[in-house]
């Protein structure tokens, strides 16, 4: 069986380095998240990449919430003392394959540390390229699903009127 792969997101961080989320953001923090939930979710289902949105957070402890209901994509909220980069490098620094890890962010030294550590390290750009892949390949397997199911149906009913 092979090795889970994990995607680790430091969400507000790629939110603030996209002009696009960045204006989602200016109306509503929450509508910000959730459009960069959707837009890398491509990746968890095309490749099976156990998914994580790190964000900073007020909490007072560490807090995990499963948007799709579905335990391989979270969004981790950071205890308030503790910063969503401190837990990507903790989560890094704690698993037992760090070359499984993918760490997004635009900041150069979080990057730098999360290499140095075993795992690796996209930008936000990087990222946004894969989910691009991930969406093409998605609508490529629906499209030969259909092609294939329209080609296997056949009308089983012998009705003669």
């Amino acid at each position: 069986m092979p090795e889970e792969r994990y995607l680790l997101i430091d969400a507000y961080n790629v939110i603030y380095a996209t002009d696009e989320l960045r204006e989602v953001l200016r109306e509503n923090l929450d509508a910000a998240r959730d459009r960069l939930t959707e837009m890398v979710a491509s990746i968890h289902d095309a490749e099976g990449v156990r998914t994580a949105l790190i964000l900073d957070s007020r909490n007072s402890s560490l807090e995990v919430d499963h948007p799709f209901g579905n335990k391989t994509f979270e969004w981790i909220y950071a205890p308030a003392g503790l910063s969503a980069d401190g837990v990507i490098e903790r989560i890094v620094a704690r698993v037992s394959n760090p070359s499984g890890v993918t760490v997004v962010s635009h900041d150069n030294m979080v990057r730098e540390s999360i290499r140095a550590n075993g795992a690796m390290a996209m930008t936000p750009k990087e990222l946004f390229g894969w989910a691009r892949a991930c969406d093409t390949r998605l609508e490529q397997d629906a499209q030969r699903r259909r092609k294939a199911n329209t080609r296997e149906w056949q009308n089983g009913l012998e009705i003669d009127l």
